[in-house]
């Protein structure tokens, strides 16, 4: 039985099912209107009607019911209401053929118990009918419930559950309305570094839009829109979304497509917008990560003022001392600080974070001193300082450095290796330094870190021209222009 199900044929036919279905809606309807009508003198001549239409209903109920069935081994309906679609349309076919056969019943019945100038005055069929009439009310009352029931329980397996009550009023909706997955709604994080295109745009906006037809309990053609994983799983047609080809994205085909299409996606409701669309095409371009955020220097300025004027979100990159609080330094510490020569100020009244500024050559017991700060210090200036490879083991262990200057001061490779920690860090200043080659290499591996100053060290333009190819978004300055101003000064000498 299962096998014929699957058939071809079988799978061709159940296609009729959403055209077929609409008869016996039509036929048995029509026969509750005749039946209702019949109950004023003037229309009673219409209960001639109802034994074709209610024969003609119950046909159309019982092939309506045989395509179903057809229909439904494509699979991708919600096996809970397709349970219950099935039910309801097997009970509307039974009521159907029992109101037939009730009705012929009739034909047979004895007329007796009616008085004999009405066996005169009224044909056989009105008798028969008359006969029990309540009877036959009940039945067509069951008829039209029945009918009503299934029809919902298809619109919601053809539409969407929630498809009739979608434009209804209010308290309509909060009556009736209920989903069968989570609906999504677009929420961020207060770090706009940690907003992620995928993750908390285009993904809800997907599950939005595309999930009352393709959730895990309703994968239609297969597919579930619940997560990357699920898109890249695709459907019946193969992965919904493909890297670096939004052309070959079966996804991003059909959201593209003429709404008019009967491909477009999404079928009902609104479409995805066009900077929705521009947004998942960059995307899927650009390699489809998960982990992109909305403050990737990768993304273009048109997509950039798409994020801020839809989403009210900032793409510009917070600076770590934005992101979190540290306990103020205690005055006696911050005393102490300034005793040993160094210049502190904070860096605004909204936060404990310090600047720091070495002042005259310094000893490593000066910068031992500066542990006492090591949470508070976030910007560190040590340039001319006398500073030494040794002093930057301390320095390392300052967990929210994110600024630090070491220009004109012998430091080495050596010195640079001991800075790995500093997780936090987005700017070194190296010009007029010993470092080399290997330094560059440990300092572009640092996540946070986009500008190294490196005029005027050993460092080959060739390991910088490798690291630029290597990491387009980390910016360093060889000092061209200083380079520029010498000549210039040295030629008019």
């Amino acid at each position: 039985m299962y096998i014929l199900l699957q058939s071809e044929t079988t799978l061709f036919l159940g296609r009729f099912h959403s055209l077929s279905v609409h008869l016996p809606i039509g036929f048995l309807l029509l026969a509750a209107i005749l039946f209702l009508l019949s109950y004023s003198k003037r229309f009673r001549f219409l209960l001639n009607a109802l034994p074709l239409t209610l024969f003609l209903g119950a046909l159309s109920a019982i092939v309506s019911v045989i395509l179903g069935f057809f229909l439904a081994e494509e699979g991708g309906y919600p096996s809970e209401n397709l349970f219950w679609h099935r039910v309801m349309g097997i009970a509307v076919a039974v009521l159907s053929i029992g109101a037939v056969l009730l009705m012929l019943g009739y034909f047979r019945k004895s007329e007796k118990g009616l008085p004999f100038n009405s066996r005169l005055k009224i044909d056989r069929m009105e008798r028969a009918i008359l006969n029990q009439k309540s009877s036959f009310g009940m039945l067509i009352g069951a008829i039209v419930i029945s009918v009503s029931i299934t029809g919902h329980l298809g619109g919601g397996l053809t539409h969407g559950e929630n498809y009739l009550y979608t434009y209804a009023p209010e308290f309509v909706q909060d009556l009736f309305l209920s989903t069968n997955y989570e609906q999504d709604s677009l929420a961020f994080p207060s770090d706009s570094d940690s907003t992620l295109i995928f993750e908390h745009i285009i993904g809800p906006t997907i599950r939005q839009k595309c999930a009352n037809c393709h959730n895990a309990d309703s994968p239609k053609g297969g597919l579930n829109v619940n997560s990357l994983e699920d898109l890249l799983a695709g459907g019946d047609s193969g992965p919904a979304i493909e890297k670096g080809s939004p052309e070959s994205s079966e996804l991003f085909g059909r959201v593209t497509l003429n709404p008019t299409s009967k491909k477009y996606m999404p079928p009902k409701g609104a479409g995805l917008s066009y900077g929705e669309i521009t947004l998942l095409d960059f995307w899927i371009k650009n390699g489809m990560s998960p982990e992109l955020a909305i403050t990737d220097e990768s993304i273009p300025e048109e997509i950039q003022s798409f994020l801020e004027n839809t989403y009210g979100l900032s793409t510009k990159r917070k600076a770590h001392y934005e992101k979190i609080q540290v306990a103020k330094l205690p005055e006696e510490d911050l005393k102490k600080l300034r005793e040993q020569g160094f210049k502190v100020s904070t860096l605004s009244d909204d936060n404990n974070f310090l600047d720091v500024v070495g002042g005259g050559n310094l000893t490593k017991e000066n910068i031992q001193v500066l542990d006492l700060a090591r949470e508070q210090i976030t910007w560190l200036d040590l340039g001319g300082s006398g500073a030494e490879d040794s002093w930057l083991e301390i320095i390392g262990g300052f967990p929210n450095l994110t600024r630090l200057r070491l220009d004109n001061n012998e430091i080495t490779d050596e010195g640079i290796s001991m800075l790995a920690k500093l997780e936090n860090l987005e700017s070194i200043n190296l010009y007029n330094t010993s470092v080399g080659d290997s330094s560059l290499i440990r300092l572009s591996e640092m996540k946070n870190l986009n500008r190294i100053y490196l005029w005027n060290s050993n460092i080959s333009k060739q390991q910088i021209a490798r690291i630029q190819d290597e990491y387009p978004g980390l910016m360093i300055d060889q000092g061209m222009l200083f380079e520029k101003i010498e000549k210039e000064i040295s030629s008019k000498k």
